[in-house]
């Protein structure tokens, strides 16, 4: 007589160790489902790269104007540079011509003060702005010392002369202003360090 197992009948499968293997179609459809999360994943792995990707492309965009930016300011500031003297050498013509000939306007000095004007509208339209100096306290941050004197009444610090314009260019020092200022030494100047006597002698 055939060894059958307790209970068990035809067609059914005997249980191994008590565990019955999982059905066909129950197996299949958790293997499709797992295929089908791990293509998700995939997805958005990729979708993940592709904006980082974007995002990196954009950002070095961005970057490479604005060094595109900084480098054609830098060349103006550096062109401009080279121009201030020239536009120095105007001005200081002009003091000189009008001090010599206050009452005539020549035709030279007329186109000189036309060329003046040219190079001061070039470049203001380029974002460059003088200094103020005249009469102001010194700052280390935009004045440059070039000489002290003693003038009675003055304050310390306080610029008797700008012996060179100073400019900045978009809010930024591009050329410090060069003055003279007061030493606060003493009240009562010495003749041969005062202002006025040195006046005298440029003069």
């Amino acid at each position: 007589m055939p060894d059958r197992s307790y209970g068990a009948h035809d067609g059914e499968e005997t249980p191994v160790d008590g565990v019955l293997p999982p059905a066909p179609e129950a197996t299949e459809k958790e293997r499709l489902q797992a295929l089908l999360e791990e293509s998700d994943r995939e997805k958005a792995q990729f979708r993940a790269l592709a904006q980082r990707a974007q995002a990196d492309l954009i950002n070095y965009r961005k970057r490479a104007e604005e060094e595109r930016q900084e480098l054609v300011g830098n060349a103006g500031a550096q062109l401009i540079l080279r121009i201030l003297p020239v536009l120095d050498d105007v001005e200081r013509a002009l003091a000189h011509a009008a001090n010599d000939a206050p009452q005539s306007e020549t035709g030279w000095l007329v186109g000189f003060r036309l060329i003046e004007r040219k190079l001061q509208g070039i470049l203001a339209a380029e974002g460059l702005q003088r200094i103020e100096a005249e009469d102001a306290v010194f700052n280390p941050f935009e004045h440059e010392v070039v000489g002290q004197f003693d003038v009675v009444g003055r304050r310390e610090g306080e610029i008797l002369e700008v012996a060179r314009q100073g400019y900045r260019i978009n809010g930024k020092v591009l050329r410090p202003a060069q003055v003279v200022v007061q030493s606060g030494k003493t009240n009562t100047p010495d003749p041969e360090n005062s202002y006025q006597a040195n006046q005298g002698k440029e003069a």
